[in-house]
């Protein structure tokens, strides 16, 4: 069997601490406490699948809006527990950890030396890039490139995706492949943005605390059934269009996306997988009568003309 290219850039919004916690009667912060082992395992699944790029929503420019007391002990318990337990060893296995998100006054001089500490330790490592978003937003960040732009008058003319790319906060992070999240909720979050505009997007419905290495093979499976066109039209989507129009009548949710749940872990809701199933269904149906009505009409003429002479 060929071994299959691994996406380059994965990101993960961690979602579902607070619920876990409330689901078993504890408070929010138990949530948080619980999702160091799903750190752990998305890291080392990210490793053995020889991933070059991680990325991992860790706390928004919009988490500041929850309580006081909760956004101190994730803040804390993030830089200490986390990323400062794991430091050492993320630096044997080759981890580089790469700091994206702005400073704020409101974070605590410890936690932030902590999360800096790590980041110097593994500055020469090439194994896996783990960007941890951290006070991070992706409006945000498309605010600040622009205010770059602005700042060195660089003229209109002259900026194109690849120059506000590097101005960006972290110029090097590559396109995001395959973003996943956890909690059951359909939607980005304003995280990474610009990089997830070609993303494979996985929505899974198991609490982040309850993430393990199966969730992050499952998305990477999905991830390897999808067809990544890029805009472009796939040298067998024709042929495959016409064989599900031309052939015998096909299901309602031809071309729509599974919505079967397997293990707790499901994909977009049935009732909208069957109703753009069939919308592709029908509008390949229409296509491919058009076109044989022209071809048809095409190969006419010649006998027409022939008769007439």
């Amino acid at each position: 069997m060929t071994p299959r290219t691994p996406p380059r850039h994965i990101a993960c919004i961690m979602d579902g601490n607070g619920r876990w916690a409330q689901h078993r009667g504890l408070e929010r912060t138990h949530g948080h406490m619980a999702a160091r082992a799903s750190f752990e395992a998305i890291l080392d699944s990210a490793l053995e699948e020889k991933v070059e790029w991680l990325s991992l929503f860790a706390f928004s420019t919009e988490n500041w809006s929850r309580p006081a007391e909760e956004v101190g002990f994730l803040v804390r318990f993030l830089a200490q527990h986390v990323i400062g337990r794991e430091a050492q060893r993320m630096h044997k296995r080759g981890v580089r950890l790469r700091l994206l998100g702005g400073e704020d006054p409101r974070l605590p001089a410890e936690a932030v030396n902590r999360l800096r500490e790590a980041e110097e330790l593994t500055r020469d490592n090439t194994t896996l890039q783990l960007s941890l978003a951290f006070n991070y937003g992706g409006r945000q960040d498309l605010c600040e490139a622009a205010r770059s732009l602005a700042a060195r008058e660089v003229p209109a003319e002259q900026i194109t995706t690849e120059v506000l790319a590097r101005h960006m906060q972290l110029p090097e992070l590559p396109d995001v492949d395959l973003l996943l999240r956890t909690g059951g909720e359909y939607r980005l979050s304003n995280f990474l943005l610009w990089h997830s505009a070609y993303a494979e997007l996985v929505f899974l419905d198991v609490l982040w605390p309850d993430f393990r290495a199966s969730h992050f093979r499952h998305a990477m499976e999905l991830f390897h059934q999808r067809r990544r066109r890029f805009g472009n039209l796939g040298a067998t989507d024709a042929a495959d269009a016409y064989d599900r129009v031309g052939g015998a009548e096909t299901a309602d949710t031809v071309g729509a996306t599974e919505a079967v749940a397997v293990g707790g872990r499901v994909s977009p809701p049935t009732a909208i997988a069957s109703q753009l199933g069939t919308t592709l269904r029908d509008g390949l149906r229409e296509t491919a009568r058009f076109a044989l009505h022209q071809l048809t009409a095409e190969s006419t003429k010649p006998e027409r003309a022939s008769r007439l002479s």
